[in-house]
């Protein structure tokens, strides 16, 4: 009963993983669309690829980004190249925010069923103790540890009816 509750932590964990970088890409190849951003599509691809990163992940999106508009500049907007990798810059950032403020704490925070500063502690501490790896497994452990606790809660509840009368 438990082992189940806990698999399916983990697969909400990664339906939810998957949904973001769903979002992700598809921000990404709009904005590049819309902006005139060359390999738009290569590049949606690779933002969600690197969105599977904590942290760093959309920081080499983000880079990769840039680096498209200064080497090829816009089809669509007239500027310069460097002032076109700024607008791609900006929109990279805006991206990010949406996913950091809103589909990540709506999608991550549902299915997990884990307080968005809790997820932000358990990281921190997560990663300093184990590394990348800790920063990758903080939210799925964490939130399997709250289920096991909630099992082990019901299961005494259900041995000792008397505790719920106090």
């Amino acid at each position: 009963m438990l082992g189940k509750r806990i698999l399916n932590v983990w697969k909400n964990y990664i339906s939810s993983q998957f949904l973001v970088t769903l979002f992700i890409f598809f921000l990404t190849w709009a904005a590049g669309g819309f902006t005139g951003l060359r390999f738009a599509f290569l590049n949606a691809l690779a933002a969600g690829v690197c969105e599977a990163i904590p942290n760093f992940g959309p920081i080499i999106s983000g880079a990769i980004s840039v680096i498209l508009a200064l080497v090829f500049g816009s089809s669509k907007l007239d500027l310069a190249n460097w002032q076109f990798a700024l607008v791609i810059a900006g929109c990279c950032i805006l991206i990010q925010l949406l996913q950091n403020w809103l589909i990540s704490p709506l999608i991550i925070g549902k299915k997990m069923d884990l307080n968005p500063i809790i997820i932000f502690i358990g990281m921190l501490v997560f990663s300093a103790l184990f590394g990348f790896w800790g920063m990758i497994l903080a939210v799925p452990i964490m939130a399997s540890c709250k289920e096991a606790m909630k099992y082990s809660e019901e299961k005494k509840a259900a041995e000792n009816p008397d505790i719920l009368q106090k």
